[in-house]
């Protein structure tokens, strides 16, 4: 009998790192990823183009998932549970926020903070006991980084967000540590990728960026409360 797939839901994953670390999770063995997207007909398009890489025994399932609208948060969580139901799957494993974008701060944090904390909480119920909420951070919300100088980049709503979101991190890690769950609840840096939230101005490949991410996703057990890059801990 063959065992249960690991069960992930990527956030924002129509395009960026979440769509290659969709694609890397996918060409993996006995995965089941749920690719969420703004926009259903996007995550379609973007599935229809590496479709021939899935490993025969995972499958993508694309999710209309807004993560700022409430209607959207409710529809895309009874999605997923009934899908898992009809598959008779006890449920998630792992969420990963991986949604992000830039714009002024009202647009940013609404994202970034406000819409990954709502989507969270609605998905929680889902999340097996040993699963992991993994938050995609950036060096940029460290707060040490930002008293080093020369100072990094100063991209104040962005960068504030970020460090919101680590803070939510280290709370959540503590509620899970009070309720047993075993749920891991980590910060990843996959670097400063090439992608549309920046122009394509980054630096890496996020084909490769996204390999921190798939590789922590696919971990059964590791540490919770922490800050990492592929290259070890990050200040907070």
């Amino acid at each position: 009998m063959s065992s249960a797939p690991r069960t992930i839901l990527v956030t924002g994953s129509n395009q960026g790192l979440g769509l290659h670390t969709v694609r890397k999770l996918a060409a993996t063995p006995n995965v089941l990823v749920f690719m969420a997207s703004r926009k259903l007909a996007a995550a379609e398009e973007a599935l229809a183009k590496f479709a021939s890489e899935i490993d025969a025994s995972s499958t993508v399932v694309p999710v209309q998932l807004d993560i700022t609208d409430a209607t959207s948060i409710k529809n895309a969580y009874a999605f997923i549970a009934k899908y898992l139901q009809e598959k008779s799957l006890p449920g998630l494993d792992v969420l990963i926020n991986n949604a992000a974008r830039v714009g002024t701060f009202e647009e940013v944090y609404s994202v970034n903070l406000f819409g990954t904390v709502v989507l969270t909480e609605a998905i929680r119920p889902l999340l097996q006991n040993g699963g992991a909420i993994l938050n995609i951070s950036s060096t940029l919300g460290s707060l040490a980084v930002h008293t080093q100088r020369p100072h990094p980049p100063l991209y104040a709503a962005y960068s504030s967000s970020k460090s919101a979101l680590n803070a939510i991190t280290l709370q959540w890690a503590i509620q899970e540590e009070e309720k047993k769950s075993g749920i891991r609840v980590v910060s990843i840096c996959p670097g400063f990728n090439a992608t549309n939230l920046n122009q394509y101005q980054g630096t890496m490949d996020p084909a490769d960026g996204c390999m921190i991410i798939v590789q922590t996703a696919l971990e059964k057990e590791g540490k919770s409360g922490v800050f990492f890059s592929k290259d070890g801990p990050v200040a907070w």
